[in-house]
């Protein structure tokens, strides 16, 4: 997944001469932006920016979370299904959404379905039990259940995570991450469903 971007502006010209720039100011602390990249061909976005500020809306305590967040982006198709972002020089982080398959078949691995078992089956996903692998047929509105209840959540504490941390250049890691993202879905679980309607009834 492509996780950076272009930050540069054009700087002035004055008298002739380009101007300093001045960068005591990170962008973070303007406020995160929204960005969509084309999902590339064969694969969906599950969630839009309008799905993606009315989710932020219901999340308690998001302007202490999002400190510093600069950037939310619904990215490309990825081997993630999101991923956090921490720019060292200006002290602010991204978070990545990555496309779906179009049609929202995944193939899971075992320990990654075992861990996350129980949200599927309070979304109601229909789910292939194999061996060594497990195939998932979501809804559309179960996949954009997960991907904002979990996904998003998910790297939100790791942005948290990191802008807590004396030294930001060290982190709790995936543990503490999942922690964050599990302690909070039954409580924003019926405010989401108040929303954007109960994804374990389907589209």
């Amino acid at each position: 997944m492509r996780a950076s971007f272009n930050r540069r502006t054009a700087t002035k010209v004055r008298n002739g001469r380009v101007q300093k720039k001045n960068q005591l100011r990170p962008t973070g602390l303007e406020g995160y932006v929204l960005d969509r990249e084309s999902p590339g061909r064969g694969f969906r976005h599950v969630v839009s920016k309008r799905d993606l500020q009315a989710f932020i809306d219901i999340i308690p305590y998001w302007q202490k979370f999002s400190q510093r967040l600069e950037r939310i982006v619904l990215s490309s198709c990825s081997s993630y299904d999101g991923q956090y972002a921490f720019y060292h020089r200006e002290e602010t982080g991204a978070i990545f959404l990555a496309a779906w398959n179009e049609d929202l078949w995944i193939e899971l691995n075992r320990g990654y379905f075992d861990a996350h078992r129980t949200i599927f089956e309070r979304i109601n996903v229909s789910c292939d039990v194999r061996k060594e692998t497990v195939f998932c047929r979501f809804t559309e509105a179960q996949a954009r259940a997960f991907t904002l209840l979990h996904v998003f959540m998910h790297e939100l504490g790791h942005h948290h995570d990191r802008m807590n941390q004396k030294h930001r250049d060290s982190s709790r890691g995936e543990d503490f991450a999942e922690r964050f993202a599990n302690s909070r879905f039954d409580q924003l679980y019926t405010p989401y469903v108040s929303v954007f309607g109960d994804p374990a009834r389907g589209n």
